[in-house]
């Protein structure tokens, strides 16, 4: 009994360690996975454009729906940009960094539809040197305006 099991161990150990395939055939194998895993990769690259692209169509199809649901009420349609402002200076001042975050602001702004639809959330719309605190007290900062939202009302 006890050769029997142990028969049975050793030929069960040996089962397992014992590999049927080469190295070659494992490095072919690790290839071809590796060839599918890139090309897997192409192929999710591929439909997040194809994905992004789409979200992007039915914005701009929910807008132009809203939109036509203003005319069709008898109104004429509001391009309302969403403006974040702030000011920024090059300073290792972390008092003036902090006072440029909070003196921040957000506000909102009617522009007409050509301009509406020339920028997307996002773009900057002004990014100055203030040359003008520059000569007369040596400040080195800027203006930054940027796109935080668009709406039509």
């Amino acid at each position: 009994m006890k050769k029997r099991n142990l028969l049975m161990i050793a030929t069960s150990l040996l089962l397992t360690l014992s590999s049927c395939e080469t190295e070659n055939d494992v490095r072919s194998s690790i290839t071809i996975l590796k060839a599918e895993r890139d090309n897997l990769q192409l192929q999710v690259q591929r439909l997040s454009e194809i994905k992004s692209s789409k979200q992007h169509q039915v914005i701009l199809l929910d807008e132009r729906l809203k939109e036509l649901n203003i005319y069709t009420s008898g109104r004429t349609p509001k391009y309302i940009l969403k403006i974040h402002l702030k000011q920024s200076h090059f300073s290792l001042s972390i008092s003036k960094h902090v006072k440029d975050a909070m003196n921040a602001i957000d506000f909102e702004m009617p522009v007409d539809r050509d301009f509406y639809n020339s920028v997307s959330v996002g773009t900057e719309i002004v990014d100055n040197f203030r040359v003008g605190s520059f000569l007369l007290y040596g400040s080195l900062g800027d203006w930054n305006m940027s796109v935080r939202g668009k709406e039509i009302r």
